[in-house]
C-alpha cells in the first residue's frame, strides 16, 4: 500500500476517528481482529457514535473486518499510516510532507519539513509487503515471534533501524541523524545526495571506496555492528564527494552466529561494484581484515 493513498485519506479524519483507530489498535495487542464491546470501552465513545465511525472508517478503507461470531475490526497500513502521521504532527516533529524520494518494498520514503523549516526524510517501514513469510525467514529478530503481525513487524523495524541510528550516530559514524520514530515511522535528517549506483560521475572513486570501507570499520571496531545489507543502493553520494550510510533496519551485531559471513557480504558487494564500474580492485581477504580491525590500513 503507498503512502500516497494515506496522504489522500489524513486530512478527511476527525479527533473521533482517531479514537476508534486507536482503540482497534489497542485492541490488537491482544486479539486478531478487536470486537466493538472492547472499542466502545477503548475509545470512550457512546456505542452509536462507534458504530457510525466504524461504518466511516470502513468506507475510506482503513478497517478489515471479521464478521463472526460477532463482529470485530482491525486496522490496515493505510490506518498504520495515519495513526503515526498525527502522533508525530501532534509532537511538533513534522510540518509538512513533501514528494516521494523513493518507494520500494521494503519502505516508502519521504522529503518532509520540521517544524523548524528544516529539511528531514519520513520512512515508513513496509517489510513484509511482498511476502511475510519470506522476511519472517530472513529477519532474525523476528523468528522467534510466532503471531506476530505484519503491522508489529514494522513497527519492529523502525524501531531497531532508529537505535542502530542513535549509536551510530553518536559516534560520528556517517548516517542520517535520528530524530523521532513512531509506530513503523523513522524520521531522520535529510542527507543532500543520490544513492550511489545512479552517480553518474564520481571524480575520486577510490576515494570513495576507501570511505566506504572506513566507515564499515567504524561500525564494526566501535559499535559492534554490521549493516548487513550494504551495497550501491543503501549508500548516498553528495555532490561534494561526501558518504551517508541508510538503511540500518536489518543490521546484526558482531556477537551474531553468521556474522563474518554477513561482513564478507557487504564487503564483497561494494568491491564488485567498484571493480564493475571503476575498475578498481582490491582483495576481499585484505578489505574485510581492515574491516574487522586486524589490519591498519587497506
Amino acid at each position: 500500500m503507498s503512502l500516497r493513498l494515506s496522504l489522500k485519506v489524513y486530512p478527511q479524519l476527525e479527533d473521533e476517528d482517531f479514537r476508534i483507530l486507536s482503540a482497534i489498535e489497542l485492541g490488537m495487542s491482544s486479539h486478531a481482529y478487536t470486537p466493538i464491546d472492547y472499542i466502545v470501552r477503548l475509545s470512550g465513545l457512546h456505542e452509536k457514535e462507534v458504530s457510525y465511525r466504524l461504518r466511516r472508517l470502513n468506507k475510506l478503507k482503513l478497517l478489515l473486518s471479521n464478521p463472526s461470531p460477532k463482529p470485530s475490526f482491525a486496522i490496515n497500513s493505510m490506518a498504520y499510516d495515519c495513526l503515526a502521521l498525527r502522533s508525530l504532527v501532534k509532537s511538533g516533529v513534522i510540518e509538512a510532507i513533501s514528494h516521494p524520494l523513493a518507494e520500494g518494498k521494503e519502505s516508502d520514503v519521504y522529503l518532509g519539513l520540521a517544524s523548524d523549516g528544516a529539511k528531514i526524510v519520513l520512512k515508513f517501514l513496509r517489510i513484509g509487503r511482498t511476502s511475510f513469510r519470506q522476511t519472517r525467514k530472513l529477519r532474525g529478530y523476528i523468528e522467534q515471534r510466532d503471531h506476530i503481525s505484519w503491522l508489529y513487524q514494522c513497527r519492529l523495524a523502525a524501531h531497531r533501524e532508529y537505535e542502530a541510528l542513535s549509536s551510530l550516530y553518536k559516534l560520528g559514524v556517517k548516517v542520517p541523524k535520528p530524530i523521532a520514530c513512531n509506530r513503523h515511522t523513522l524520521i531522520s535528517s535529510f542527507f543532500d545526495g543520490v544513492e550511489l549506483a545512479f552517480c553518474k560521475d564520481i571524480k575520486y572513486p577510490r576515494r570513495i571506496l576507501n570511505d566506504i570501507l572506513y566507515e564499515a570499520r567504524r561500525v564494526y571496531v566501535e559499535a559492534s555492528i554490521i549493516h548487513c545489507d550494504l551495497n550501491e543502493y543503501n549508500i548516498l553520494v553528495s555532490s561534494e564527494g561526501d558518504i551517508c550510510l541508510i538503511d540500518w533496519p536489518q543490521y546484526i551485531t558482531s556477537n551474531h552466529p553468521g556474522a563474518v559471513d554477513y561482513l564478507k557480504r557487504d564487503v564483497r558487494n561494494i568491491l564488485h561494484f567498484f571493480e564493475r564500474k571503476y575498475d578498481l580492485k582490491i582483495d576481499i581477504d585484505k578489505a574485510v581484515n581492515y574491516v574487522i580491525g586486524l589490519s591498519p590500513t587497506l
